[in-house]
């Protein structure tokens, strides 16, 4: 089995556009620095929250490319590499071993709705003709279908399986994961609002997003998770105020419009999304204004 030693914060970089849709890869590669500067311990490009079933393959191989080689070695790079084609998959999962991809984040196929005996045989399939390591994703409400504790038990004999993000969002199924591979695979959970009950029950690191917005806050979140000082439950309200943000509208798209009302621009959404109407534009405007977010705003 492959071993690494991914940890801590893995933030989902955004994908830039411009405002012809094009990507803007000055506004990415600051993004990435930033990341790093507050605290990142790994990033992952083209995932979910960068939109990739909104780009191309090529696009998606070239910001593989272009996050390896601005990240010059300061933390591992992991490619999102799902797809609804197995031969898909398979081509991001060689593309992100070419551009020097640290691992790549896999979901189960999506759509199809497997069973459990067909997931294992798709991850069986993508271990045996790809070197990447993976770190499985599983997101249920995204798939459809749920890589369950004894599943993910399973798959931790392939020797290419080194990690799971969890975005259940079930602290107990985080437990069962520490308890039954946490020896075995890094354990991440998908939601920052996650990290103390995920950090107290052995979780490895966070797949996360807020992080690109207020990257100091979810650092010092992360770090003093497992403390019990006060400041916790402090940090922890304005970690759930900026989820709510990111609940006003489609998750993608109103990620992009917290981080414009906070400084952070990065263009909108390509579709099948669009950028978030006036009253849901409106609605995260009232978040920040009451919980006071705007101190996490980059000078």
């Amino acid at each position: 089995m492959t071993n690494v030693n991914w940890s801590g914060i893995f933030p989902v970089l955004v994908t830039p556009f411009g405002a012809d849709g094009s990507i803007n890869e000055t506004r990415y590669k600051e993004l990435i620095d930033d990341a790093i500067a507050d605290g990142a311990q790994g990033v992952v490009a083209a995932g979910s929250t960068g939109e990739f079933y909104a780009l191309t393959k090529a696009e998606r191989a070239h910001l593989y490319k272009v996050t390896v080689d601005h990240v010059a070695g300061r933390v591992p790079v992991l490619a999102g590499v799902a797809d609804l084609r197995v031969e898909d998959v398979l081509e991001a999962c060689q593309s992100a071993v070419a551009a020097g991809c640290a691992g790549g984040m896999i979901l189960p196929p999506i759509y199809a709705m497997p069973s459990p005996r067909e997931i294992v045989a798709f991850f069986e399939y993508i271990s045996r003709n790809t070197s990447l390591p993976l770190m499985l994703y599983n997101s249920p409400r995204r798939a459809g279908i749920d890589i369950t504790p004894a599943l993910v038990e399973q798959l931790s004999e392939l020797p290419t399986v080194v990690a799971i993000k969890d975005s259940s969002g079930v602290i107990t199924q985080v437990s069962e994961l520490v308890q039954r591979v946490g020896d075995k695979l890094q354990v991440f959970v998908g939601y920052e609002t996650m990290i103390v009950p995920a950090r107290a029950v052995g979780a490895h690191g966070v797949v996360a997003m807020a992080h690109q917005i207020a990257g100091p806050l979810i650092r010092d979140y992360w770090d003093k998770a497992l403390t019990g000082e006060k400041v916790v439950a402090e940090l922890g309200r304005d970690v759930f105020a900026f989820y709510r943000c990111f609940q006003s509208g489609a998750y993608y798209a109103a990620i992009k419009e917290t981080m414009d009302q906070l400084g952070r621009s990065a263009g909108g959404p390509r579709l099948p999304l669009l950028p978030l109407a006036d009253e849901q534009k409106a609605n995260i405007a009232k978040i920040i204004s009451d919980a006071g977010l705007a101190r996490w705003a980059k000078p």
